[in-house]
């Protein structure tokens, strides 16, 4: 890319230090890539770990939610069960009441009912005095009439002959007359004895029957009764058994809830810890880039040779590299060339990083700027936006580094040839690749 700072090639195009302080280097750094690499995938299993965490903590807040949810419906139950019992309860009461009224009715009824059969009884038996007697007063004036009927005028006329004076015969026909008049005053009053006797005959026997009524529709009323209290009993144990559990049901939704709140404390909890440990496995990964810059920056004073730049950098390329189906010896080469391993440079036109992406670049490849002092982010892009370029010119590598280097319109304005000003840019790419190819 343009204004990219560049290593001459001299000789063989090697700048080798002699001795074991190149092996030295190139060791170490081989050493704190790995542990970047080994830094960077726990890192990556402690993230995938914190988004399992943050996701088992989702979960559980929505089943607290839910358990709240039934937990309002279940205590709403228990209210509306609690109101149905009351109501029951007190239609109990009313039912018990109006229950012991129709009771004290039906007592007082039968007690009225025993005194009028004790009248009855008397009333009848009384009547059947009356009767006798009357049987017997009716006996005796038929015997009367009988005999008067036998001895006809002759019998009256005996004993008003049989009289000894005219006084004496007044005073006898006086006296058969009152006999004559009380006869038929008996016999008047005994007819109507009768009579009175058989009305009340019929009131006894409608008074009974009446009371017989009665004392049916009390028992009918009181069995009515016996079903409703039953009944109600049946409500009230429906309704207590819908309460206890309504009762039970909050309860576990309660506990449960308590359980999930708990354990939402303790996912909190490991979260948490899982965090402290990526705060200090960052810690000890930008420890470690800095030591990786520090030797990096030794190979651009000359303090590293090629190879163990090489060495250094495979582990880290590799694995960005394959992604994008690209050599790592030809992302190390163009590393080599547009930045000599130094991740911090930018150059005047503004690229940054190792691989020397300009902001506009990056943003196009969706890549933020701010990212591009990061190495594993500046090697993404950079190897991303070199696979395009190899895509754009039909995998052709020479057009490719020079659109890399000059941009992809300069090549195609050049008449999709290599533009002349990254020849030399073209050809130390080329030659690095080779060379990085044999190793």
């Amino acid at each position: 890319m343009r204004g990219k700072i560049a290593l001459a090639l001299t000789g063989s195009g090697l700048l080798v230090l002699a001795g074991p302080v190149a092996m030295t280097y190139g060791a170490s750094l081989q050493q704190l890539q790995q542990q970047e690499s080994q830094a960077q995938a726990q890192l990556a299993a402690e993230q995938s770990q914190y988004q399992q965490t943050q996701m088992a903590i989702n979960q559980a807040q929505q089943q607290i939610q839910s358990l709240n949810h039934k937990l309002a419906q279940d205590q709403a139950l228990a209210v509306s069960a609690n109101q149905q019992v009351s109501t029951t309860q007190a239609q109990m009461q009313k039912t018990q009441a109006l229950l012991s009224s129709t009771q004290s009715q039906l007592t007082a009824t039968q007690n009225e009912l025993s005194a009028t059969q004790a009248n009855y009884e008397k009333t009848k038996a009384l009547l059947q005095r009356t009767h006798n007697s009357l049987i017997n007063e009716s006996h005796l004036l038929q015997g009367q009439l009988q005999l008067i009927e036998e001895r006809g005028s002759i019998g009256y006329l005996d004993v008003l002959l049989g009289a000894h004076s005219f006084s004496d015969f007044m005073s006898r026909l006086s006296l058969l007359g009152r006999v004559a008049g009380q006869a038929a005053s008996e016999v008047n009053i005994i007819k109507q004895e009768e009579i009175q006797q058989a009305k009340e005959k019929a009131s006894l026997k409608a008074e009974a029957a009446l009371l017989s009524q009665t004392r049916a529709s009390l028992a009918a009323h009181q069995a009515l009764l016996q079903r409703e209290r039953n009944m109600l009993s049946q409500e009230e144990s429906q309704a207590m058994a819908l309460r206890n559990q309504a009762v039970t049901a909050a309860q576990n939704a309660q506990s449960t809830l308590a359980q999930k709140k708990q354990a939402v404390i303790s996912l909190q909890n490991q979260q948490a810890q899982v965090h402290q440990n990526m705060m200090q496995l960052g810690a000890k990964i930008s420890q470690i880039a800095s030591q990786i810059q520090s030797l990096l920056s030794q190979f651009n004073q000359g303090g590293l040779s090629r190879h163990a730049l090489y060495t250094a950098m495979l582990p880290l390329v590799t694995p960005i590299a394959q992604q994008d189906n690209l050599p790592p010896a030809l992302v190390i080469a163009v590393i080599t060339e547009e930045s000599g391993g130094n991740a911090s440079v930018v150059s005047s036109a503004g690229a940054i990083g190792l691989m020397q992406l300009e902001p506009g670049t990056a943003q196009i490849l969706g890549i933020p700027a701010s990212q591009l002092s990061d190495p594993r982010e500046n090697l993404i892009a950079g190897c991303l936006y070199l696979r395009d370029m190899l895509n754009l010119f039909g995998g052709n590598l020479s057009l490719a580094l020079s659109a890399y280097n000059a941009g992809p319109g300069a090549v195609q304005a050049n008449g999709d040839q290599v533009v002349p000003g990254t020849q030399g840019y073209v050809n130390n790419v080329e030659a690095l690749y080779a060379l990085y190819s044999q190793w």
